[in-house]
């Protein structure tokens, strides 16, 4: 059996002292609250004083979009 490995890219767009910007893609669909759950919890339990203040993906709308 074969497994096919992914093929996605990932870009740093934005890199700061406090701030961080990447671009992951493409992803499937449902892929990206995946990784971005998995990153919340990374962040949440292996850094004191940090906390995520919004998340923003181009292209998407949710129940809290405007």
């Amino acid at each position: 059996m074969l497994l096919e490995r992914p093929g996605f890219t990932i870009e740093t767009v934005a890199d700061g002292e406090n701030y961080g910007r990447y671009r992951v893609e493409p992803l499937e669909p449902g892929y990206g609250t995946t990784l971005g759950n998995a990153l919340r919890r990374i962040l949440l339990r292996s850094l004191e004083g940090v906390a995520i203040s919004r998340v923003r993906i181009d292209g998407v709308w949710h129940e809290f979009s405007t």
